[in-house]
């Protein structure tokens, strides 16, 4: 039995095509893994804080040097990291917002990529500690950025993948879905299209 954990980071509640593909995945997944587990975390409807300076000095302090209020400070970061360690398959929802990924996903990752306990630094450089897991990432853009010359403004899937790789996980599959403000006709074969990639992801 396998563990996922999605991870949805649109603003919006309705009308949101990546979080619309997640739950596609996610039907298809539990009917082909029916003891399979699914854990959702949704950042618009639970926001991470941003980074604090109590929070980035509780990080580098270590275990047996920190206080009660350092520890606390990292209560969820260490909950995300556990929900990370946990979990045999990762799903990552997001759309674009201004060619990057959402504050939400990005705080998120900060708490998430963390010296210690998901990453650690060697002779040889950083080490990711999460190996062995599978990633997938589905992307909504409005336009299209995924070819020359407006692919170079998409930081969004090159992002995620580097950040996920630092921790670990080499495995990704990046699932596109651009041109969702394009008329009715190309928003369905590019959702068609992502929906062929992620059937080939169960």
């Amino acid at each position: 039995m396998a563990t996922v954990l999605r991870i949805d980071s649109s603003a919006l509640s309705n009308g949101s095509h990546s979080k619309a593909l997640a739950d596609f995945f996610q039907t298809q997944w539990l009917e082909k893994h029916p003891t399979d587990t699914f854990q959702t975390l949704d950042l618009s409807q639970t926001p991470p804080p941003h980074l604090s300076e109590a929070t980035i000095g509780a990080m580098f302090t270590p275990a047996e040097k920190r206080s009660d209020e350092q520890t606390q400070q990292l209560a969820l970061s260490t909950d995300y990291i556990e929900q990370l360690k946990n979990a045999d398959v990762i799903l990552i929802s997001t759309p674009m917002y201004n060619f990057g990924i959402p504050s939400t996903l990005k705080a998120y990752l900060d708490h998430s990529l963390r010296v210690g306990e998901t990453f650690v630094y060697t002779d040889k450089g950083p080490k990711g500690l999460l190996e062995g897991k599978k990633a997938i990432v589905v992307a909504a853009s409005g336009g299209d950025y995924t070819e020359a010359p407006l692919d170079a403004m998409n930081f969004v899937t090159p992002y995620l993948k580097t950040a996920l790789g630092f921790i670990g996980i080499k495995d990704v599959t990046l699932v596109e879905a651009p041109g969702m403000a394009g008329d009715e006709a190309s928003i369905k074969s590019s959702i068609d299209k992502a929906k062929q990639v992620l059937g080939d992801c169960i």
